[in-house]
């Protein structure tokens, strides 16, 4: 009788893990007049992401709450970890920060992609990941014998545009929504995503 107790708890324990770390609902959209070569240039990039919203809904095994933007950068850090694993160099971000903000003051009444595009071509980047992730956290009422509950942070949409610096268009867009990935699995899923569609696998 407790080894049936203990394999039900166990089961349900395991669909709350799944449902808490399942996938995300990832799309990626290279640019109309983008080609292959265009997309092999890319060696070195910028990262510059902006908090977003993420509205709270029912999840089983628990509720997700609104998060703030508090974690964009720990997730622009993951996914700059990724890159930089797959091959694909990255600019610090306090470099780019600084150079953006020289940049306003140099370079008034333009709009903040024109002034990102200036300071990435004066750090001699190939392209601009821009965009914004938004943040939040799930709470899960764990499983086996209540191990594992809590909350838990999730990034639940995110959308992510690589620009070309030299010619200012849009490289591919990813988007993803209804999130339920840890940030450095959600980092990871993008940037192998990036990687692919730079390869044309």
């Amino acid at each position: 009788m407790q080894s049936v107790r203990f394999r039900s708890l166990l089961c349900l324990g395991l669909l709350g893990v799944i449902s808490l770390f399942g996938c995300s609902n990832l799309s990626v959209a290279v640019g109309p007049k983008i080609t292959q070569a265009d997309l092999r240039k890319i060696k070195k990039v910028a990262i510059q992401l902006d908090a977003g919203g993420f509205a709270g809904m029912p999840n089983f095994g628990g509720f997700r709450m609104l998060g703030g933007g508090g974690s964009t950068e720990a997730f622009s850090d993951h996914f700059a970890v990724e890159l930089l694993k797959l091959g694909i160099d990255v600019v610090e971000r306090t470099q780019l920060d600084r150079v953006m903000k020289e940049q306003a003051l140099n370079l008034g009444g333009v709009t903040e992609t024109e002034k990102t595009i200036a300071a990435g071509k004066i750090l001699a980047v190939d392209a601009l990941i821009t965009g914004t992730v938004g943040m939040g956290q799930t709470y899960s009422m764990g499983y086996v014998m209540g191990i594992g509950a809590g909350m838990h942070e999730v990034v639940g949409n995110a959308s992510i545009r690589m620009i070309d610096v030299e010619k200012g268009n849009w490289l591919l867009v990813i988007t993803m929504s209804d999130g339920k990935d840890s940030v450095l699995d959600t980092a990871k899923s993008f940037a192998k995503a990036l990687k692919q569609k730079i390869e044309g696998s």
